[in-house]
């Protein structure tokens, strides 16, 4: 195996794996043993049909004559087994070395010809290999020169081959090299140790991860796009640290949720989100949340009617249902509306409804708004979805939570009035009673005692009646 092969491969998120024409496995990646839980020298000699899913077998011998005849392959998709029995799927991209007789196949685990300048004498089996990884690879020299890369990377910046060969990386505009991306590549320059870098990338709108190894006083840097993983694990540390502030009673529900949406922004930065919260007639919408929209927008929509053609959350929820509006201006449902918001060049408004457990209520409406036109993606459906779940949650925490201080404070007065108000009455009855003349019946003072024991019994009544109405409320 060239050494440089060997280098670029173990350093690689793709399982990759090189095989004879009978598929015996010669050689495979750290990748192949992180999913497969086989060392390479455990599935060097192995039968690839033995480690595939038995409804694939049949395949693989026609699928390897017709790499063979066509010299390469792309997009086919098998199963393999790991150790512990579990089958995972697998998209694969193959070329046939005729000289060698050997097959060359890179795959993605799942949930373009290489173009390439050669000063370094490249072999074509390198070659080949970079062509068909599914992330981005570059090199760069001492000079921040690029002069190397891989049509993954050139089709990550939309950038010709004449226009990234020999370019500045520092220097990219289709890339956002952020005041920490130049000083990691210096630190791997200056102390020879690989390094990594996750950042959001403005220009492409995602999160990548960067893998720099220095190599001969130059560096081999591997790029992939992980928006799909950090919106994940950014989203369920937000969930987890929102949660936490709903149990403490110093945070009420405008604060949570105020720190709900300044954590999705920070996730998705062209985002401006807000929460409205409707009223339990379900007449109006009040304002909860909304951490970068203008103030004077907030405080024109607060307390706006919903309705059939009520902008995007009044819309959702007079219809229960999301609405989205990729083009304010020109939207009906917010001829109404618009005068408020274009001023502040925002142009979309996607708008979904907090519906109550029971679907009895519409609670709230989560929006996000855009500066640009615009209709929602895979990874922005998915926020919303489970953004609606969590607000859904705070909100009812939050409402029964109110019910049962309410229900505690009339269970308090019942028992103040119990105390006092009870008391006082029985008191006076057992007093005039002890002053009753039991001896004497016709004794005058007994007349008096009569007339006050109806005055504190006709008392005595209406404190029963208004424990009875406090605790028929609770």
């Amino acid at each position: 195996m060239d050494e440089r092969l060997a280098f670029l491969l173990n350093h690689s998120d793709d399982i990759f794996f090189v095989a004879d024409t009978k598929g015996n496995i010669i050689y495979t990646n750290a990748s192949w043993s992180h999913f497969t839980e086989y060392s390479r020298e455990e599935s060097a000699g192995k039968s690839l049909a033995d480690l595939s899913h038995p409804d694939d077998r049949n395949k693989l011998a026609d699928l390897f004559q017709s790499i063979i005849s066509l010299q390469n392959a792309e997009g086919f998709i098998s199963r393999l087994e790991a150790r512990n029995g579990s089958f995972f799927t697998v998209s694969w991209s193959a070329c046939y070395d005729k000289k060698e007789q050997l097959i060359y196949a890179s795959g993605i685990y799942r949930d373009e010809d290489l173009n390439i300048r050669n000063p370094y004498n490249i072999s074509d089996k390198v070659q080949h290999v970079l062509a068909s990884l599914t992330e981005g690879f570059f090199m760069l020299d001492r000079h921040w020169r690029i002069n190397a890369f891989n049509p993954a990377f050139q089709k990550l910046v939309k950038m010709t081959g004449d226009e990234l060969y020999g370019a500045d990386f520092r220097l990219i505009d289709q890339l956002t090299t952020t005041e920490e991306v130049v000083p990691m590549f210096e630190v791997a320059f200056q102390t020879n140790t690989p390094q990594q870098l996750q950042y959001y990338d403005k220009h492409c709108k995602g999160w990548l991860r960067l893998n720099i190894y220095p190599y001969k006083g130059e560096l081999i840097v591997f790029i992939r796009d992980i928006s799909h993983i950090k919106i994940e694990q950014l989203i369920l540390e937000l969930e987890k640290k929102v949660l936490q502030l709903n149990f403490m009673a110093e945070y009420p529900l405008s604060k949570i949720a105020e720190k709900l949406l300044v954590g999705i922004e920070s996730i998705f930065p062209e985002m401006y989100c807000s929460i409205l919260e409707v009223d339990r007639e379900q007449e109006k919408v009040y304002h909860l949340a909304a951490p970068r929209l203008p103030q004077e927008y907030c405080t024109a929509i607060n307390g706006a009617r919903i309705g059939p053609n009520a902008g995007s959350c009044g819309t959702a929820a007079y219809h229960r249902e999301q609405v989205v509006v990729s083009d304010i201006a020109n939207s009906p449902l917010w001829q109404d509306y618009k005068q408020y918001i274009l001023p502040y060049g925002l142009k979309a408004c996607w708008s979904t409804p907090v519906i109550s457990p029971k679907g009895t209520q519409v609670l709230a409406t989560f929006a996000i708004y855009y500066d640009t036109e615009r209709e929602p993606g895979k990874d922005e459906l998915q926020m919303i979805d489970r953004t609606i779940n969590i607000l859904r949650a705070l909100i009812e925490s939050k409402r029964n939570e109110e019910h049962t201080a309410e229900q505690t404070r009339r269970l308090q007065d019942i028992a103040a009035i119990s105390s006092h108000n009870i008391r006082r009455p029985v008191a006076t009855i057992m007093g005039l009673v002890n002053l009753f003349d039991r001896k004497k019946l016709d004794n005058p003072l007994n007349r008096d005692i009569i007339s006050h024991l109806e005055t504190t019994a006709l008392e005595l009544d209406d404190v029963i009646h208004i424990i009875v109405e406090k605790t028929i409320n609770v």
